[in-house]
């Protein structure tokens, strides 16, 4: 067993509360019977998971049914304020935003997942669902592509073995040879790019952001365009040399704070 791999036993009643959760917030809020259905368990059943997280503020109801509940912002605010480097890093995402006017985010890995910790929209950013907090596959997009290559091997195939590959776009990457392919790739240029892998309709150019000791990922900035606007090897050129210049910054900033 690796030294990433978790031993022990799930508990079952956790994981329920959990796919109730997930479910009530993939349903945009539902009511008692239809989480039911979507879960596969009784009414009774699901009444009983729906009181409780509602009593502890994790879910909240109305007249159209439960929805998520704001108790997440407090945890999820704690989470991101654990970091430190995070609030030196969220200003230059807002600023990188405002001087290219487009949308940037920042991620980083957590348990083989990458989780949206900011992100700013300039004034010709394409709007798509790139909320605080949202989960992505690192194999599919730029920011996580970027975070991958930066990982020991045994590390990347670890993710793999724990959270699979899969196929968000007729372009997603779902080979290892393939993927290993490409983390290779931008290695050696130092930047990654994500041609509509993640969403159709979109294109990103992302970069790693590391530590000043161990030089391990703290996550990793990108930027997000349409495709035809990296058909110009020009617009390529300038975007990975801003992202670029604004990484090194911010390791700058992070090594002598």
């Amino acid at each position: 067993m690796s030294e990433w791999e978790s031993p022990g036993r799930s508990l079952k009643t956790i994981e329920t509360a959990t796919t109730i959760l997930d479910t009530v917030q993939r349903l945009e809020g539902a009511k008692l019977s239809e989480i039911a259905v979507a879960v596969d368990l009784a009414e009774s059943t699901v009444h009983g998971y729906l009181t409780t997280l509602e009593s502890l503020g994790y879910l909240t109801r109305n007249d159209q049914g439960y929805h998520i509940g704001l108790e997440f912002l407090n945890k999820g605010g704690h989470a991101r304020a654990r970091t430190p480097a995070y609030e030196l890093i969220i200003p230059k995402v807002d600023s990188l935003a405002s001087q290219t006017g487009e949308r940037i985010q920042f991620i980083v890995e957590e348990n083989g997942y990458g989780y949206y910790i900011h992100v700013a929209t300039g004034e010709n950013a394409i709007l798509v669902d790139a909320h605080i907090g949202k989960r992505v596959h690192l194999h599919a997009s730029s920011a996580g592509k970027a975070i991958l290559s930066t990982l020991p091997e045994v590390r990347v195939d670890a993710i793999l073995d724990q959270r699979g590959m899969p196929s968000y776009t007729p372009a997603t990457i779902t080979t290892r040879a393939d993927l290993a392919d490409e983390l290779a790739a931008i290695r050696e240029r130092g930047y990654s790019i994500s041609n509509e892998e993640s969403i159709s309709g979109l294109t990103g150019i992302g970069v790693p952001i590391r530590s000043d000791t161990r030089r391990e990922p703290i996550g990793a900035i990108s930027l997000s365009v349409s495709p035809h606007r990296l058909d110009n090897d020009h617009f390529e050129d300038e975007i990975s040399n801003t992202l670029l210049r604004t990484v090194n910054e911010i390791e700058l900033d992070l090594q002598y704070r």
